[in-house]
C-alpha cells in the first residue's frame, strides 16, 4: 500500500456497513475500505446488503443495526444494463427475454446466499427496484441514521477523494489524504458475504473493466429508445439522494440528438 498521508487517526472500536443493490460496487468498496482506512466492512449481518432497507424499530427510534452505513450507487442506465447481463445466469434475478421485456416487465430478485429457503422480492420494474432500494436508504439517512452515499463511478475515477470523503464522514481525527496513491484491482473481485470471508480474486482472464463505470458506454450499448424506458421510471429526488442531479441532461447531451432522433423515428 502505497500513501503519502501515513497513519490515520480513526475512532475506535468501527466498523461500517457497505449497502448496494447488485453490481452497484460493494465489493470493490469493502475491498478499498478494508485496504486503505483499515476498517473492517460488514454486509449479511441483519440485513441483506441488496435487500431494501427493512424499517425496524426499537420503541419509537428507527434501529439501523448500530453501525454507519455506505450506500454504493452506480447510475440507473449503466446499473440496470448489469442487471440484465446478469440475469442472464439466473442467479440472483430471473431471466426474463430481451432488454425491452426485461426494462418493462416484473423484476424479481433472489437473495443470494440463503440457499433453498432464501427470500425473494418482487417489484414492477429494474427502475422500481432502484427507486425502492434508493428511496428507502435516502428515508433512512433523513431520519438521522449515519447513512453516506457513495457513486461507483466516482470511487473508480477518484478513489481517494471518495475514501477522503468518507473518512471524513467517520470522524477520523486525520482523514485520508487526497494525495494518496489508491490502486484500484487490476482484476474483478469474487462476490462475498459474510458467510464466506475472503473475496479473492477471480480468473487472470477477468479483467477490471473501467467502461462499466462510463455513462456513455451503457448508453451507446442500451440505446436511446430504452434509456427513455429506464429514466420514465427513475424518480428525480432518488437522483439527487445519489448525487446525480441534472442526470436527465446528463443522459441527453451523452447519447447525442442524432441518436434520440433515430430511436424515435424507429418507435413511431
Amino acid at each position: 500500500m502505497s500513501t503519502l498521508g501515513g497513519a490515520r487517526e480513526r475512532p475506535g472500536n468501527i466498523a461500517v456497513r457497505v449497502m448496494g443493490t447488485p453490481r452497484s460496487g460493494t465489493n470493490l468498496a469493502k475491498h478499498l475500505i478494508e485496504r486503505y482506512l483499515e476498517i473492517p466492512v460488514v454486509f449479511d449481518q441483519g440485513f441483506w446488503k441488496h435487500g431494501v432497507f427493512p424499517a425496524l424499530m426499537s420503541g419509537r427510534e428507527i434501529d439501523h443495526g448500530g453501525l454507519p452505513i455506505v450506500v454504493m450507487s452506480k447510475d440507473p442506465v449503466s446499473q440496470i444494463l448489469s442487471w440484465y447481463r446478469l440475469a442472464r445466469n439466473d442467479t440472483i434475478f430471473k431471466p426474463n427475454g430481451n432488454l425491452g421485456s426485461f426494462l418493462s416487465n416484473p423484476f424479481e430478485v433472489r437473495q443470494d446466499f440463503t440457499g433453498a429457503r432464501r427470500m425473494e422480492y418482487r417489484f414492477r420494474s429494474p427502475a422500481d427496484y432502484w427507486n425502492q432500494f434508493y428511496f428507502a436508504m435516502d428515508a433512512l439517512r433523513r431520519a438521522g441514521a449515519p447513512v453516506h452515499f457513495m457513486c461507483y463511478e466516482q470511487l473508480v475515477s477518484s478513489a481517494a477523494t471518495s475514501l477522503y470523503l468518507l473518512s471524513d464522514f467517520l470522524g477520523f481525527a486525520r482523514p485520508f489524504d487526497v494525495r494518496s496513491v489508491v490502486e484500484i484491482p487490476r482484476h474483478t473481485l469474487d462476490a462475498s458475504n459474510d458467510l464466506d470471508q475472503v473475496a479473492g480474486m477471480t480468473d487472470e482472464r477477468a479483467a477490471f473493466d473501467p467502461a462499466r463505470a462510463e455513462l456513455a458506454s451503457a448508453l451507446a450499448r442500451i440505446g436511446w429508445r430504452n434509456a427513455s424506458t429506464i429514466l420514465r421510471g427513475i424518480d428525480d429526488d432518488v437522483l439527487d439522494a445519489t448525487g446525480r442531479a441534472g442526470f436527465r441532461e446528463i443522459c441527453r447531451e451523452a447519447v447525442g440528438p442524432a441518436a434520440m432522433l433515430r430511436s424515435l423515428v424507429g418507435f413511431w
